[in-house]
């Protein structure tokens, strides 16, 4: 029987050999696994049972796995889904982050490098509980807890600059607009940029902090996840900026009037 603490993972691979292998791996280190094998049933145990982070197969009969990973999305936008596949083109893998995929793994895929991504993906703090980027030192003046440009104090429920506010507890931005779900990285991506509302974030700590993973100049993730957020922020009327420093990184500030 699985511990309180054990994560679940939902493996969904339409080939039982490399289901059974993965999933066997995934239990020798200490997950609890739960299998499907086309994406209909895959999307139903997604959305119905109680799952930390989904490994989708991508070529699955039934239903795709991008239109299930599209409706996971949707409907449960805090699950994270790392994408398995064989297929690895480029455009398919900016679609897949488009659809707001958190990874992409592509076949024949190294066992260690899936546990170490899942483990990574894993590693992020539950929401509403204070992560390693809110807890560096506010800036002075700040206000403890306020949309002051010193972002937030450690454990607060909210973050927030301009007229753009972070909710931890629902993984929800909200302007003056209206309000908008994020999915995981977006969250993380937002969160860290919000610790220090102003501050250039370099390419290659964001990529660490959030994806957990040695930046590569040749990934266009981050670009990518940076353009979808930026669009959520305008939608909602947000009042920050969320700028470009070409070849360096990328900060959040309060819109100039």
């Amino acid at each position: 029987m699985a511990g309180p603490d054990k994560k679940r993972i939902l493996l969904v691979e339409d080939d039982p050999t490399i289901s059974d292998l993965v999933a066997y791996n995934l239990r020798r280190a200490g997950y609890e696994v739960l299998q499907e094998h086309n994406g209909r049933a895959g999307l139903e145990t997604a959305l119905t049972r109680s799952v930390d982070l989904v490994l989708m197969d991508l070529m699955l009969p039934g239903l795709d796995g991008m239109t299930a990973t599209r409706e996971i999305v949707r409907r449960k936008p805090s699950l994270p889904v790392i994408m398995l596949t064989a297929r690895s083109e480029r455009e398919t893998m900016l679609e897949g982050f488009g659809l707001g995929a958190d990874d992409y793994i592509t076949k024949p895929f190294d066992m260690d490098v899936v546990l170490a991504r899942v483990q990574a993906r894993l590693r992020r703090a539950p929401a509403g509980i204070a992560v390693t980027s809110a807890a560096e030192p506010a800036a002075p003046g700040a206000a403890a807890g306020g949309t002051s440009p010193g972002g937030a104090s450690p454990g607060a429920s909210t973050l927030g600059t301009g007229g753009l506010t972070l909710d931890r507890d629902a993984h929800t931005a909200s302007g003056a607009l209206g309000e908008v779900d994020l999915n995981p990285k977006e969250y993380d991506l937002l969160e860290l940029l919000l610790s220090r509302p102003g501050r250039l974030f370099p390419r290659e700590e964001i990529v660490e902090r959030v994806w957990h993973q040695h930046y590569s100049p040749a990934s266009r993730s981050l670009d990518v996840h940076v353009r979808r957020l930026r669009a959520k922020l305008e939608q909602i009327g947000a009042g920050v900026d969320l700028q470009t420093v070409r070849g360096v990184g990328y900060r959040l500030t309060p819109a100039k009037e």
